[in-house]
């Protein structure tokens, strides 16, 4: 039993001089509430100034390209106006074709395939 207590006593005297008290020998401080009061500054609102936004025009309406139709049953289509010039293709009677411009008797032409070329004007309304 002596040894016990001895051992206790020197454990109590190495706590106090190693500072160990204020760890255990100190009731714990409570944490005081201190809220601090928050003055309020009042503003005027920010006015938001309109943000200018570009605004694109509307694209201008495509109205379909001008078409006339091939009259006769079998038409050459040329790579110029007039007879004298060189053959590319044929059209048939019906078939569509878009009228790019006119020069004299001649029509300027392009065909659905894209190809473009000349008629004779009196082959097509």
């Amino acid at each position: 039993m002596k040894n016990k207590t001895i051992i206790v006593v020197t454990l109590i005297a190495f706590a106090f001089g190693c500072g160990l008290t204020e760890k255990f020998g100190k009731k714990e401080e409570s944490v005081k509430d201190e809220t601090q009061k928050e003055e309020v500054v009042k503003t005027e609102p920010i006015k938001a100034e309109p943000v200018p936004q570009k605004v694109e025009p509307a694209p201008e309406p495509v109205s379909p390209p001008p078409m006339v139709s091939v009259t006769a049953s079998a038409v050459n289509i040329r790579n110029g106006p007039g007879m004298k010039n060189e053959v590319i293709t044929t059209v048939r009677k019906g078939d569509q074709l878009e009228l790019l411009g006119q020069t004299g008797s001649w029509c300027n032409v392009r065909l659905l395939n894209g190809v473009e070329g000349w008629i004779y004007k009196k082959l097509v309304r």
